[in-house]
């Protein structure tokens, strides 16, 4: 059975770890197809793993593919979900901060059966959430706290002008709903927007962004209330090794999703295959 035709969308790494772990053989998947805002780092990408695959715009990427996987930016969320309605293509969306703003076209996608898979991304606790609004939540929190250079370059720091490296106790930088959030700190609240899209929406979902001189690690933290009763986990990850701003188990989540539709789609072609779409 052919393995699911993958383009990425978004070429550094995220998408460098998910080449890892297609590498090691384990999923149906195999990358066809490149695009990156800097075609020299999609090359790269394609030198690297010694891929066998197109470098070429987002349109032709996504008409290339079986499954679209976005890792690039909120900005480019948006012309993914509208290049995948137009050739029909499921897709994995990374960039959830770019969700929240656009999630008329989430829907618009599920109406027309495509699938937009949300990672859990570098928290847990997005199960309960999804549980508990079958009974109804009162309130929904998430706490993100970062090293200061794990924040660097958010838009919400240059229109306050705040000096990261000036800091020398925890600062709370930000407090206001998951929409606020994604505009403010595209880079650095995905895990706030899913658990958002999960539970009672972007604005009414509170975020709490945390600079913190002394920490080594990416924290998020989810407190819930609801008619099930009270939640709150909190997940302590290592920053990536390639980016500070990103959590590992970002990339691990994306990697367990790629599976579950590569896995998904194999088992599609293989009922196909045996005559059960004529049945």
């Amino acid at each position: 059975m052919s393995d699911m035709r993958v383009a990425l969308i978004g070429c550094g790494n995220i998408g460098a770890d998910i080449c890892i772990a297609l590498r090691r053989g384990e999923i149906p998947a195999t990358v066809v197809a490149l695009h990156d805002v800097d075609p020299e780092r999609a090359n790269l990408l394609k030198r690297t793993f010694r891929l066998e695959a197109a470098v070429t715009d987002l349109a032709a990427a996504v008409s290339a593919c079986d499954f679209v996987v976005e890792c690039a930016s909120a900005d480019v969320v948006r012309p993914v979900l509208e290049h995948a309605m137009e050739h029909h293509r499921d897709c994995l969306v990374l960039s959830v901060a770019g969700l929240v703003a656009h999630l008329e076209l989430v829907a618009e996608a599920r109406r027309r059966n495509i699938e937009v898979r949300i990672p859990s991304g570098a928290a847990c606790g997005i199960d309960g959430i999804r549980a508990a609004m079958e009974a109804g939540l009162h309130s929904v929190v998430v706490t993100t706290r970062k090293p200061p250079r794990g924040l660097e370059g958010a838009p919400y720091l240059k229109q306050h002008g705040v000096n990261l490296s000036l800091l020398t106790e925890p600062r709370v930088l930000f407090e206001g709903n998951a929409l606020e959030a994604s505009r403010a700190f595209p880079a650095n609240v995905d895990v706030a927007c899913a658990v958002s899209i999960a539970g009672i929406g972007p604005l009414e979902t509170m975020v709490r962004v945390i600079a913190d001189p002394n920490a080594t690690e990416n924290s998020h933290e989810v407190a819930a209330e609801g008619a099930f009763g009270r939640l709150k986990t909190v997940t302590t990850n290592l920053p990536s090794p390639r980016n500070a701003k990103s959590s590992y188990l970002a990339s691990l989540s994306a990697v367990a999703e790629l599976r579950q539709a590569a896995l998904a789609h194999a088992a599609h072609a293989q009922y196909a295959g045996e005559g059960g779409a004529a049945t």
